[in-house]
């Protein structure tokens, strides 16, 4: 059974942006660290990468970690507002490339077909905290709910 590509992919930013510009990943190997723009064939799979997760401390020297797996998303370091809101980004498929079970990159511009504002709310029940991160989300939230 041979699986074509489908004419809409979907990309999660916490940024709002009129146009997508292929920047540079930082990822655990070579193909999650192309200068690209990297989409999901659903729009639950890229709902992770759309969450504004802050970095801590929120300055220069601050970092932030996360891994994401079944639309579920674990912070490891970092916080989450859970009044926060994020953005998933439909566009068409023409520019993309397969380079992996589930994700496609573009490393040319896009413009999105829609941008779909999502509310940190309606999918906290996706997002687990380490221990960590955990006391970092009590210090600058104030509460994990």
């Amino acid at each position: 059974m041979g699986e074509g590509k489908p004419k809409y992919l979907y990309h999660g930013s916490p940024y709002l942006f009129d146009r997508l510009i292929p920047q540079p990943a930082s990822g655990a190997c070579e193909q999650e660290s192309l200068t690209a723009i990297y989409a999901a064939g659903s729009m639950e799979e890229v709902i992770p990468f759309a969450l504004p997760i802050r970095w801590y401390p929120d300055s220069p020297e601050g970092r932030r970690d996360f891994k994401c797996a079944g639309g579920s998303v674990e912070i490891i370091y970092g916080s989450l507002d859970p009044e926060g809101a994020g953005y998933v980004y439909r566009v068409r498929s023409d520019s993309f490339v397969k380079i992996d079970e589930w994700q496609w990159v573009s490393e040319t511009e896009v413009v999105p077909e829609e941008v779909i504002r999502i509310k940190v709310r309606d999918y906290w029940h996706t997002v687990r905290f380490s221990e960590e991160a955990e006391r970092i989300q009590q210090e600058v939230c104030g509460q994990i709910s």
